[in-house]
């Protein structure tokens, strides 16, 4: 777990919780370090590289903010799925809009019990491990990603996360954003930021190619 906050109090205390609950804990002051740590994804306390299991951060800290940094981890390819959770002050409903919108998993007020952090990181958590790596990377490259159809069916070792499998299946359907995001309860710019990311996974330049790409991968059958 990745903790971001510019109290040092705040960091102590949120750390200690949870490495006494069973989580390795690495603790950064500000965005661009935590930004530093996940990219690397050289974790202090970690044996071996690996992304963060979740990023819990504050809003409101100097420089780089919260929401700033969570846009940040959003819109690079290689860690935005790693889940984040956000901790704001009562009542500043417009943050939690905005952070939502932005992609954030959960928010937390402060002050909080120590006890609810640990099970909104749990359920985060389990919510991503719903289909593991290994079993999604199974299903593209001996299943096709869904099946391999009667047609030609490039071979493809792309590894795709649920939200963007889905996304995908309904862009081939011939769905715009707004309608795509209605489907899947994201917004519509959550839902540009995974085509994007889908845009570079695959090495496709417009939506025409991505679905060609997911045709002939048989990753999506029509």
């Amino acid at each position: 777990i990745v903790i971001v906050d510019d109290e040092e109090a705040i960091r102590k205390a949120m750390g200690q919780h949870l490495f006494e609950k069973g989580y390795q804990v690495t603790a950064c002051s500000d965005g661009p370090s935590a930004l530093k740590v996940v990219r690397s994804r050289q974790l202090e306390t970690s044996t071996e590289n690996s992304v963060p299991d979740a990023i819990v951060s504050d809003i409101r800290m100097p420089g780089m903010s919260g929401l700033q940094l969570l846009r940040e981890i959003r819109e690079d390819v290689h860690i935005m799925g790693v889940p984040v959770i956000l901790l704001t002050a009562k009542g500043l409903t417009q943050d939690r809009i905005v952070g939502y919108d932005a992609g954030a998993d959960a928010y937390i007020p402060k002050p909080f019990d120590p006890e609810e952090l640990v099970t909104i990181l749990d359920n985060v958590i389990d919510r991503h491990r719903t289909l593991s790596e290994d079993k999604i990377k199974y299903m593209l490259l001996e299943k096709g990603g869904g099946g391999v159809g009667n047609g030609f069916v490039e071979a493809t070792d792309v590894f795709l996360t649920p939200d963007e499998r889905e996304i995908l299946e309904l862009l081939c359907q011939g769905l715009i954003n707004k309608e795509i995001g209605e489907r899947t309860f994201l917004s519509t710019r959550r839902v540009e930021q995974l085509l994007s990311g889908m845009f570079r996974k695959a090495n496709v330049k417009n939506r025409t190619e991505l679905v060609r790409w997911a045709i002939s991968t048989g990753n999506v059958q029509l």
